[in-house]
């Protein structure tokens, strides 16, 4: 399965669009999530270890250049083109980074930042490709 999400084209009958699923699918940037998630889990996990170790500007510095490489690695490995294919993604790496291991950890509005994180990753995974078709 391709990576760059088709749109209905009425010139080519043979070529199905994508549906809801396979947009979802290919909205999230499922490798670079899993290396943020191995990157932070061995930050946080040395860091429990060695109490002087602030990792918070470790994880703000491991997000940013997974934030750069989002759209190039989409680009040079997995062949997608469409720009606001990778806008999105790159925002949807941003959106489960903070919710599932962000240096970042105060409250909003009352609510653990946890559960504002949660809440957010559900919808975006969600809408974003109800609104986004290629």
């Amino acid at each position: 399965m391709a990576r760059e999400i088709k749109a209905a084209d009425p010139q080519l009958e043979d070529a199905a669009p994508n549906d809801f699923k396979d947009r979802l699918i290919k909205l999230i940037p499922a490798e670079i999530i899993a290396a943020y998630i191995t990157i932070s889990g061995l930050i946080i996990g040395f860091a429990k270890s060695d109490s002087n170790a602030d990792k918070s500007n470790l994880l703000w510095i491991i997000i940013l250049v997974l934030m750069i490489l989002t759209p190039v690695y989409l680009v040079k490995v997995s062949r997608v083109s469409k720009k606001g294919q990778l806008m999105f993604s790159t925002i949807g790496f941003l959106v489960w980074a903070f919710a599932t291991a962000s240096p970042y950890t105060n409250e909003i509005l009352g609510f653990s930042y946890e559960l504002i994180t949660s809440v957010i990753l559900i919808l975006y995974t969600l809408f974003i490709p109800l609104f986004y078709k290629g």
